[in-house]
């Protein structure tokens, strides 16, 4: 059972249930936290994102996060369209509205899926793919609610939006690359440091609000500073340059407490933030369950592409959990401005639980039906049923 599961029911009791956390100071506080969960998770997934180390498992894992990110996003628009049309979605509500909710709840959350393959042991190339996939569909989430919440504050002018949109992200683009091409050139000289990844982070703080103020994308720019710093290695050395310092090593342990902490803190704030208006939380309830039917299209490409087992497709269909993406975007438009948007925590945070539930009861289930010997094996095995340490060393 993923550890978000017991953190949402701490925050339902610590909310709905006692009454010791009130809406109106989560809400307060919620943008901030937002923008600060924003970077970590943005910088967790572009770190990763090694240009010489993806190529694999790129091809798959990109297929399907561009299937699944599309067919869910237009699932949950249309659903959430005829929602509005029959008054379950209160006004001022537009198509756009239908479509930047599909988008915040369009791809998977790497923070629930990532510890779950590993406490389960699933094979590495299945869990790679997984993992890199829903690395891709948070890069996706982030880059088309920016959009889609363009569209909506500029109208549906066909030339005006698309200016700014361009406009945006350029100047994102821009900036996250010239302070990722700058920062690496510090990192050398921070290489005998204790404190070189925490000053990362502090400088990706500085970038947000330099990209935010000059009328930017700061996601974009956040996200292009992290992949650069995180192929650092790999781009000195098309230039012949050595690159000594380490971010994953060096910074582990403190990243590690962070995303303890930020994970800790948002899905106990989902769980508290759950409650009345309940028409819109039974929305949400039923727009999370409807992801799963969605998910199939996904599981028989991943089937088709890796010639994964019944069993193994089991655990890519049931791969979906939303988790801090969608939560941290559908607190941000409302705080941008954006009209229309004060309702999407009420339905994104319940779409959010009902995922990570099916993603927690079917899991299990499909995981012992593998144990229990109904799937294939992908890698050979020996009489044991353990993998040699020559197979174990090709492995790795």
């Amino acid at each position: 059972v993923p550890d978000a599961v017991w953190l949402v029911l701490a925050g339902v009791i610590a909310g709905p249930v006692t009454g010791l956390l009130h809406h109106d100071l989560l809400r307060r506080i919620a943008p901030f936290f937002a923008a600060l969960t924003l970077i970590v998770i943005l910088f967790d997934g572009g770190r990763r994102l090694r240009v010489a180390s993806i190529a694999r498992s790129i091809p798959t894992a990109a297929g399907m996060a561009l299937l699944s990110f599309t067919l869910s996003s237009l699932a949950v628009a249309l659903l959430a369209q005829g929602a509005a049309s029959i008054g379950w979605i209160p006004g001022p509500w537009t198509l756009l509205h239908s479509l930047l909710l599909g988008v915040i709840l369009g791809g998977s959350s790497s923070v629930v899926i990532m510890p779950s393959m590993l406490i389960a042991r699933v094979k590495e190339r299945i869990a790679d793919v997984l993992n890199l996939e829903a690395a891709i569909t948070d890069i996706l989430c982030v880059v088309a609610a920016a959009t889609v919440a363009q569209l909506i504050l500029h109208g549906m002018d066909l030339g005006a939006p698309f200016a700014v949109v361009a406009r945006t992200f350029a100047i994102g683009l821009g900036i996250g690359a010239a302070a990722g091409a700058i920062w690496i050139l510090f990192l050398g000289l921070l290489r005998q440091s204790d404190h070189g990844f925490a000053l990362t982070l502090s400088t990706l703080l500085i970038v947000y609000v330099l990209a935010d103020h000059a009328g930017g994308s700061a996601a974009l720019a956040v996200l292009t500073f992290a992949v650069i710093v995180g192929n650092a290695a790999w781009i000195l050395g098309r230039f012949k340059l050595r690159f000594d310092f380490d971010v994953e090593s060096d910074g582990r342990d403190f990243h590690g407490h962070l995303v303890f902490i930020v994970k800790s803190f948002f899905f106990t704030f989902i769980g508290a933030m759950l409650g009345p208006p309940w028409g819109l939380a039974a929305l949400g309830l039923f727009l999370g369950l409807a992801l799963l039917p969605v998910r199939q299209p996904t599981a028989r490409l991943a089937g088709w592409s890796l010639g994964l087992s019944t069993q193994e497709r089991g655990i890519v269909a049931v791969a979906l959990p939303r988790g801090l993406a969608a939560g941290v975007l559908a607190t941000l438009p409302h705080a941008a401005g954006v009209p229309g948007t004060a309702i999407l925590p009420n339905i994104v945070f319940p779409a959010v639980v009902m995922t990570i539930l099916v993603f927690s009861f079917g899991f299990p289930r499909v995981r012992r039906g593998m144990d229990a010997g109904g799937g294939e094996v992908s890698r050979p095995e020996n009489a044991a049923g353990a993998e040699t340490p020559e197979q174990k060393s090709a492995a790795a």
